[in-house]
């Protein structure tokens, strides 16, 4: 392990020690580490130490790498400031600083700069993004650039010629080495300046130093301590300045001419001091504890010792020449004796010129390279990596070992991201060239780059990781488990994860197909058998069905690993969709087909893959007839597809049509697809798929998953194609038929909602409404004769009078009503009387009284949440439905049509019925469950629904819709609907550990008995501690928006004497419980929806008009309140509302009882309660431009279905 902090006892200490105690009176008392006289010869000793210690597997022993987060030792015991690199490389005596002139404010950026350069910003430096070779992202500052001193350089023509002449780096090495001859002190002196001005230093050296060796440390501090003083902060190698563009190529490619020079003029053989003393003065700069001199002397010596290796690369090649026309010349019969002399001589030479440099490169090695490639500096690690990588290329023959290979293998674990990519980036390059001749290195590194495939935290590093990890495998130089586990990355989170190790993975599906073929008897018999594939013919015995196989195998046996290995990940997908109220969106079989698109033509050519699940696979690999051909018969066992693969190419078939068939305009603009299809291959498309898809759901359509896989297909045909010829019309009817038959046949909650959506889908076509609405009728009749025959033989209104199996056939009649409605107009179906053989009642009247089974009175662990989820079907169902009467009553009046007050009264009666079993049925639990939270939101919908008729009850025509305006009961905010946020709002603080404000002292105290959300908290995971906060945050957030919807809308906490209670309470922990909650309450603010009146008048506009997608209708039926309610402030309503605060302060809100609903005056007849409509007269008018503004909003739909759907 190389290590040199143990040779710092070594140095000639005393002078050193002296000038140290004389700067102590200078300097203020922070320690820096000072320097070594005598670096060089120190750390070349280190260096041979480490050499003879190593052994063979002395690459196994990786150091403790130096970075931010990790100090040494030394910095421990002294208290040092510098970076640990430092302690290691120089003396660790510590060295105090100058007080006066160093002292600088904390705000002032120098200051601040030279904490990053002793060690105290190491995260700000160990996490600095991008490559190491490029110019790092820095604020812009008022700094000293030193790029702009060439002017300055009085003395010093190097510096102005290699950086400000233009001319080229070798022109100006030449010249530089036309001055050495005439002066050799002046031009080294000018050359170390040249140096130190590179590194931002306006102080130079003399003629004496360069002729001191033994001072150079010294100097060189004298130089840190004057350098200090300037507060540069900036420095040509990292400065954005555009005076320092190409600067490092610049200094690079001087250096680089300078060996090359010498090395022609065999200067750099002859003058032993050259190179010495440029070595010395760059060694010593390359362990400065200031990182401009540090950095910029690490690059000038990586440089000079890559040109060196370069010279060595070509001695190599001369001595090789040689060698072979030595022996050609001693195997001739007539020798040139003369010849042969002359060549022996050069071939000495140049073996006495390799020997030569191969001493100096080892020595530059150790006092450079290996100090540095630990560096606190990111940048100067991956410098030295980079540099690494280059030698490994240019002279494998030296540095392609253990002793310099394991730096790469060392450095594979850096903290930093920039410098982990800048190793895999060097080690491809190597193991492009020669991976078989590394199999030690690969063994005992090859766990870490797997590991840093799989698992790294950077996805950048983890994309790397895998072109690296593919090199491997090419050369056969995998484990079996280490190829699983990067191939089961193509079900990866993150999509360039996904998308990087699509060659690795196809690779591995084309190895197994070759296999495959070899076993069935080679390419050449089976051209023989099946001979040249027809385009058309998709569903006969195909050659390339060989490859769908081998693909749907892979994929088959790597889900089925996650399977056994990764449930979290499936856990996390099933709380994304419980968090998102929906359905997961796409399988990880759907993610990886995404990723092979573009890059596996078996994915991309999706007839070929129908046409294979088509095939009657288990009838032909029975056939053992005597005259089949033994070949043909072997193929088709070979493809015989198993039931786990068959799900699996649906998935891959599914998400092959969506790439294939989708429209350009819904795939990313900035995302390059292939295989697309003009128009009229689309359309052919689009009826080949129309074809295939009733055939596939006969033959899978029993199974759930399948059946939901195959439906979503329908979503991607353009149904223009078949309203525009009766024949492609018939085979849409054919399609419909079969997806009508799927959804009367499954209960499945995706089949019925992948069935409600191909049938909005076809209803935003004319030509095929009917064709839906036929197939609709159908099934409405099935439903609802099931309910009615329901409803004929037991109570449906009372809860846990049905077994199971009674109560799951209602369960999932309801939830098949609750999808139909979402699709069309449904009242006339729901309002239309029974038979005499069925029940009698209206299908509406059942759905309501069904919610009256929502009231708990008894808890029954078994049948609860069966009993929970009918019912919130049965609300569903029936929120639709008013929903829909709404859109007829708005329809109406629009057009002054006369109502019947039978009608209205009926209507009426039954809105009444329905708010009160919706309340009895949150006001009857204790606990803030499902049911109840979703009940609460509905009541909100239903009192906002007919604010539209605000403006229309004046009128004497309309008056008697007065009763349809009635609001919730006032009783019920402080009885309930502040508890159940009360309730919600703990739930969220306590899972996400936020600390609520104390109410105030008109607030009602908090429920301190109230049970704990979460008996189990302490046994869940970290993933799921996660999910259960995202819900809890959704549940608050959702019920927080619809309760700031009825305040705004005045439905609720509008009169009474406790009005405004509830606004007051929903504001009070606004800035507790995050952004999304502040957003949400946000809304009560009156002055904030001014603004957003003022300032979103267009994007509401636009956003009104996007409202007549179908498809969409569910989330556009929630948002349209919105939209009205930020039209129900008005600034007359300003001192109206102080006033009513003020008297709420005053008056204490009575207590209700919770023995009974009854009792509380909860449900008691709001029809008969006139005050509250006579007081608030003026109010209604005062608000009429907001129930105004949402009749504009929804008549803006001419449809009548645009305001509703699911």
């Amino acid at each position: 392990m190389e290590t040199t902090d143990t040779n710092a006892s070594s140095s000639p200490a005393p002078r050193r020690s002296g000038r140290a105690r004389v700067a102590t009176q200078k300097f203020s008392p922070e320690p820096r580490a000072s320097q070594n006289d005598n670096t060089s010869a120190k750390r070349k000793r280190g260096s041979e130490n480490d050499e003879e210690e190593d052994d063979d597997d002395v690459e196994n022993e990786e150091p403790e790498v130096v970075d931010e987060d990790m100090p040494t030792d030394e910095e421990q015991e002294e208290n040092d400031d510098d970076d640990d690199d430092d302690v290691v490389d120089d003396e660790p005596t510590p060295r105090p600083k100058k007080s006066q002139p160093t002292k600088k404010p904390p705000s002032k950026r120098p200051a601040a700069k030279r904490a990053k350069v002793n060690g105290n910003a190491s995260t700000t430096l160990a996490n600095s993004p991008g490559p190491a070779v490029r110019l790092p992202n820095r604020p812009k500052k008022t700094v000293k650039v030193v790029t702009a001193h060439f002017a300055k350089a009085d003395g010093n023509d190097l510096y102005s010629e290699i950086f400000a002449s233009g001319n080229g780096s070798d022109e100006v090495a030449t010249q530089w080495f036309q001055r050495y001859r005439e002066n050799d002190a002046k031009s080294l002196t000018e050359l170390m300046n040249c140096v130190l001005l590179a590194a931002g230093c306006d102080h130079q050296i003399t003629e004496d130093d360069i002729r001191d060796p033994e001072n150079s440390a010294n100097r060189l501090q004298e130089l840190e301590e004057a350098y200090e003083q300037t507060s540069i902060s900036d420095y040509p190698l990292i400065s954005r300045a555009k005076s320092s563009k190409n600067f490092r190529e610049l200094l690079i490619g001087f250096f680089d001419s300078l060996i090359d020079v010498l090395h022609e003029s065999d200067v750099i053989y002859s003058d032993d001091e050259l190179l010495d003393t440029i070595q010395r003065w760059v060694g010593i700069m390359s362990s400065s504890a200031l990182r401009p001199f540090r950095h910029t002397a690490t690059t000038v010596g990586l440089s000079m010792l890559t040109a060196l290796i370069d010279v060595m690369k070509q001695l190599d090649e001369r001595i090789t020449r040689l060698n072979q026309s030595l022996q050609a010349e001693s195997n001739r019969r007539g020798k040139n004796k003369q010849l042969i002399e002359n060549t022996q001589k050069g071939l000495e030479a140049a073996k006495e010129n390799r020997d030569f440099l191969d001493a100096k490169a080892k020595d530059l090695f150790d006092i450079v390279f290996v100090h540095r490639y630990r560096d606190i500096d990111p940048k100067i690690r991956a410098e030295c990596i980079e540099a690494l990588g280059t030698w490994v290329c240019t002279l494998p023959t030296v540095y392609m070992s253990p002793e310099y290979l394991r730096y790469l293998g060392w450095l594979l674990s850096d903290v930093n991201v920039a410098t982990r990519l800048e190793v895999l980036k060097q080690l491809a390059k190597v193991l492009k060239r020669d991976a078989e001749k590394l199999a030690h290195f690969i063994d005992r590194f090859r766990p870490r780059l797997v590991e840093m495939a799989t698992q790294d935290v950077e996805v950048s590093v983890r994309v790397a990781a895998i072109t690296v990890v593919d090199i491997l495998r090419s050369s056969g130089m995998l484990e079996p488990e280490e190829v699983d586990s990067i191939s089961k990355l193509i079900f990866d989170s993150e999509i360039r994860v996904r998308k990087a190790v699509v060659g690795f993975f196809s690779e591995l599906v084309q190895e197994f197909i070759e296999n495959k073929i070899d076993e069935i008897g080679g390419n050449d018999v089976l051209d023989e058998v099946l001979g040249d594939d027809e385009e058309e013919d998709y569903e006969s015995l195909r050659k390339d069905w060989i490859n769908i196989k081998a693909l749907a195998e892979n994929l088959a046996v790597y889900d089925a690993q996650l399977d056994a290995e990764q449930d979290e990940m499936r856990h996390g997908l099933d709380v994304a969709a419980d968090v998102l109220n929906t359905n997961v969106p796409e399988s990880r079989i759907a993610l990886a087909a995404q990723a092979l698109y573009e890059k596996v033509p078996e994915i991309s050519n999706w007839q070929v893959i129908a046409g294979y699940l088509l095939f009657d696979h288990t009838t032909s690999s029975k056939s053992r007839s005597s005259k089949s051909n033994s070949t043909e018969v072997a193929l088709k066992k070979a493809v015989a597809p198993e039931p786990q693969e068959e799900a699996i190419l649906l998935e891959v078939l599914a998400t092959a049509v969506k790439e294939n068939l989708a429209s350009p305009n819904e795939h990313d603009k900035n995302r390059r697809r292939v295989h697309r299809l003009d128009h009229d291959a689309q359309e052919d498309a689009g009826l080949q798929l129309a074809g295939f898809i009733p055939r596939l759901l006969k033959k899978f359509g029993s199974e759930p998953g399948m059946a939901a896989t195959i439906l979503r297909l329908e979503h991607c045909l353009d149904l223009d194609v078949f309203q525009q010829l009766r024949q492609n019309s018939a085979t849409y009817n054919q399609l419909l038929d079969e997806i009508a038959s799927q959804f009367k046949r499954h209960v499945d909650q995706a089949i019925l909602n992948e069935s409600a959506t191909s049938f909005l889908h076809a209803r935003q076509y004319y030509e095929l409404e009917e064709m839906v609405d036929n197939k609709m009728t159908v099934l409405w009749e099935d439903s609802v004769n099931s309910l009615r025959s329901l409803d004929k033989i037991c109570e449906l209104s009372q809860r846990n009078n049905l077994d199971r199996a009674v109560l799951t056939s209602l369960s999932q009649t309801l939830m098949k009503i609750s999808k139909l409605v979402t699709v069309s107009d449904c009242v006339d179906v729901l309002e239309t009387p029974g038979t005499s053989i069925d029940s009698e009642r209206e299908a509406i009247k059942i759905l309501v009284s069904i919610v009256a089974r929502g009231r708990l009175v008894e808890s029954n662990d078994e049948l609860d949440d069966p009993e929970d989820e009918t019912v919130a079907f049965a609300i569903k169902a029936s929120l639709f439905y008013f929903m829909w009467k709404v859109h007829r009553l708005r329809k109406a009046i629009s057009q002054d049509e006369d109502i019947p007050n039978d009608e209205v009264d009926k209507f009426v009666v039954l809105r009444k019925e329905f708010i009160n079993n919706i309340i009895q049925t949150f006001s009857s639990r204790g606990f803030n469950d499902d049911l109840r939270l979703y009940a609460v939101g509905v009541a909100c919908d239903v009192t906002q629904l007919f604010l539209f008729l605000r403006e229309h009850v004046e009128t004497p025509k309309y008056a008697k819709l007065q009763p349809l305006l009635e609001q919730l009961p006032a009783a019920l905010v402080t009885q309930e609907i502040i508890p159940i946020f009360d309730a919600a709002e703990r739930a969220y603080a306590k899972r996400a550990k936020k600390t609520l404000n104390d109410p105030s002292d008109s607030d009602d105290p908090l429920d301190d008995d109230a049970p704990p959300e979460d008996d189990e908290e302490e046994e869940l995971t970290e993933q799921e501690r996660f999910a259960a906060e995202l819900k809890a945050e959704k549940i608050l957030c959702e019920l927080t928006a619809k309760l700031v919807m009825a305040v705004l809308a005045r439905t609720i906490d509008y009169a009474g004497p406790d009005a405004g209670k509830l606004g007051r309470r929903l504001v009070r922990n606004r800035n507790k419980l995050g952004p999304n909650f502040k957003d949400v309450v946000a809304y009560l603010d009156e002055e904030h929806l001014r603004e957003l009146q003022r300032q979103g008048g267009k994007k509401k506009k636009s956003s009104s008009s996007t409202t007549t997608r179908r498809n969409n209708k569910e989330v556009v039926t929630a948002k349209k309140p919105a939209l009205s309610a930020e039209l129900v402030i008005d600034d007359d309503d300003d001192d109206e509302d102080e006033d009513e605060d003020e008297d709420l302060d005053i008056d204490e809100p009575e207590e209700g009882t919770v023995e009974d609903l009854r009792r509380r005056e909860l449900l008691d007849d709001p029809i008969e309660d006139d005050d509250d409509a006579g007081e608030g007269g003026e109010e209604e008018e005062e608000r009429q431009g907001g129930g105004g503004g949402a009749g504009e909003d929804i008549e803006d739909d001419e449809d009548d279905d645009d305001i509703l759907g699911d």
